[in-house]
């Protein structure tokens, strides 16, 4: 009964039954009621291949005929400069990474977790010991074989202070003798078990039914031993790779270029286009000049322009392709310190804030607000207004509630926005960041500067928030990195390497805590609803804001599609159409 137990489970994970299978079979077989609706709750796509990942305001472009090998190149942007490290990586290349660098398994299109490294996975009953089989043509761009010991290695160096590694606490923190690793009593985390070249186990200290998602996500992009520690600090400007594409050309700098190149070495379905190539460009009048000059293949799509293309009648509609995605765009208080510390302070300067008038009047309505972190079609997600709405008077009597009594005691305020060009070329969450100074100007009487400047890094950000006299308010957005309502922990769990704001709430940490190990479908989503409910109403989040894809593509560009709320993670899908 035990091998039965552990077959459908595992049959159910790797897509060979359906929802209605697996529930049959495991209860035959004696699966517990609440692991079986953990797991329904933590992979709720398995078994659903014809499920419409998401609502897609804009219709797929028509399949096409390949233009020849020889005009398969795109052309794309960055905003920012690269950095291929994905221990340390907090930009947006990490959707880039997703494809340069592959996990043992995968998340692709419609939120599918797919094989990556390993072909197979297998977990025993109480979801405490996960088993990788990899795939034995799995090899590096460089031709060499990538086996369980690569794999080992490499969560191992996640979890090493050394590493510099920014959200391993997420990933890691459960698997047996992470803390001696991350405290650097150790060098290898014991729960690791290289069984032979190509079957890898991971034992874990509790029950944990969203493990596989997390060895899917690409901060654990498996890397190559030898290239990290004989490349230095900087390994990451000739990195041999690990997924679709291998970078062929790399050249550094705020106007820097990368060119990648499919991995003759992938084991899988390959990548369609036979070079794309990036450059950095911030200045958004450039970009504009050189998508109308057929310089780029692809632009992003302004709020602004966002407003006018999505007109039919537009002459820009045609090319023009947009979703809604499972992501929060916000301006949030940096809470480690005075005043925004103090819940009612924040309170009142949400409530000052007319975020319908922002969507519309700055964001064009590609930004909707945000009425709870979890949206409507995301697992424990609904449409309840859990975020304070505008209300001035309301505004006013929480400030009056504070230590501060009113505006006439507050201390400066100041908003840091992190953005490409700096103060020369304030794009769209400048214009937001100086209608929000005139709202708190206006609403509450305070004083708020506007200042605006490139971030190499969020730790960068955070230390001049430090440094800054005063309250600050800082621009910020997180995406989902796991299929599973638990992605929005790491963002308000104390202490986490991703909680931006430094937020902190014992209520929430014990709810966290408790959700951790919980595979009760409804219990869980009861947990994750309040915490939703306190950090919303605790003001978190000062202007948060539905994420979008939105952008604008070049008729000759098809298969395109959002990975993870992202155009890059999904190019491996994009080719050029033949005339």
């Amino acid at each position: 009964m035990h091998n039965e137990r552990s077959l459908v489970i595992n049959d159910f994970l790797n897509g060979r039954i359906d929802r209605r299978k697996f529930i049959r079979r495991a209860v035959a077989a004696g699966v517990s009621a609440p692991i079986v609706a953990g797991l329904l709750s933590a992979y709720p796509r398995m078994g659903l291949a014809q499920e419409t990942a998401l609502p897609d305001p804009t219709a797929p472009r028509p399949d096409a005929d390949l233009a020849p090998d020889d005009q398969q190149i795109a052309r794309f942007l960055q905003t920012a400069p690269f950095r291929m490290d994905p221990p340390t990586n907090t930009t947006a290349g990490w959707a880039l990474q997703s494809l340069v660098f592959c996990c043992l398994a995968r998340v692709d299109i419609g939120s599918q977790i797919v094989p990556g490294v390993a072909d197979s996975w297998e977990t025993n009953d109480d979801l405490t010991s996960w088993t990788f089989h990899l795939n034995p043509s799995a090899a590096y761009s460089d031709g060499t074989p990538i086996t369980a010991a690569e794999v080992k290695w490499t969560w191992d160096w996640y979890a090493n202070p050394n590493s510099g590694s920014i959200g391993s606490d997420v990933i890691v923190n459960n698997v047996v003798g992470y803390e001696a690793v991350r405290n650097g009593e150790a060098e290898s985390i014991e729960g690791i078990v290289v069984v032979d070249p190509q079957t890898i186990t991971f034992n874990l200290t509790a029950t944990d039914p969203v493990f596989l998602a997390k060895a899917a996500s690409y901060q654990t992009g498996v890397l190559k031993p030898e290239n990290v520690q004989a490349g230095g600090a900087e390994w990451w400007r000739e990195p041999v790779t690990s997924g679709f594409f291998k970078v062929t050309e790399y050249t550094p700098g705020d106007t820097g270029t990368m060119t990648l190149e499919p991995n003759e070495h992938w084991w899988r379905e390959p990548a369609l286009l036979k070079k794309v190539q990036y450059q950095v460009v911030a200045d958004p009048q450039t970009v504009q000049v050189m998508y109308d000059n057929d310089e780029l293949d692809s632009v992003p799509a302004t709020p602004a322009e966002f407003a006018q293309a999505i007109d039919p009648a537009s002459e820009r509609h045609a090319e023009l392709f947009w979703r809604q995605v499972e992501a929060t765009w916000y301006f949030g208080f940096f809470i480690e310190k005075a005043p925004f510390d103090e819940v009612p302070v924040r309170q009142a300067f949400t409530s000052a804030i007319d975020h319908n008038l922002l969507s519309s009047a700055v964001l064009g309505g590609l930004f909707t607000p945000q009425q709870r972190i979890l949206p409507a079609w995301f697992p424990c997600g609904s449409d309840d207004q859990f975020m304070l709405t505008y209300d001035v008077e309301r505004a006013k009597q929480f400030l009056a509630e504070s230590s501060y009594g009113g505006p006439e005691n507050f201390p400066p305020t100041t908003i840091l926005v992190s953005e490409p060009g700096g103060a020369t070329a304030p794009g769209i969450w400048g214009r937001m960041a100086q209608a929000i100074q005139q709202q708190l100007q206006e609403n509450l009487g305070v004083q708020v500067e506007v200042i605006r400047k490139v971030y190499g890094s969020l730790e960068e950000q955070q230390q001049e928030a430090r440094a800054v006299e005063g309250g600050v308010i800082f621009r910020l957005s997180f995406g989902v990195s796991l299929i599973d309502p638990s992605y929005i922990g790491p963002i308000v769990q104390t202490g986490s390497s991703r909680n931006a704001s430094g937020y902190s709430n014992p209520r929430v940490d014990e709810l966290l805590t408790e959700s951790a190990v919980e595979t009760d479908e409804d219990r869980r989503c009861e947990l994750f609803t309040e915490i939703d409910k306190i950090v919303s109403e605790e003001s978190v989040f000062l202007a948060p804001f539905r994420g979008s894809a939105a952008g604008f593509f070049k008729p000759r560009v098809r298969g395109i599609d959002v990975n993870l709320g992202s155009f890059e993670a999904a190019i491996h899908k994009m080719y050029i159409a033949a005339e």
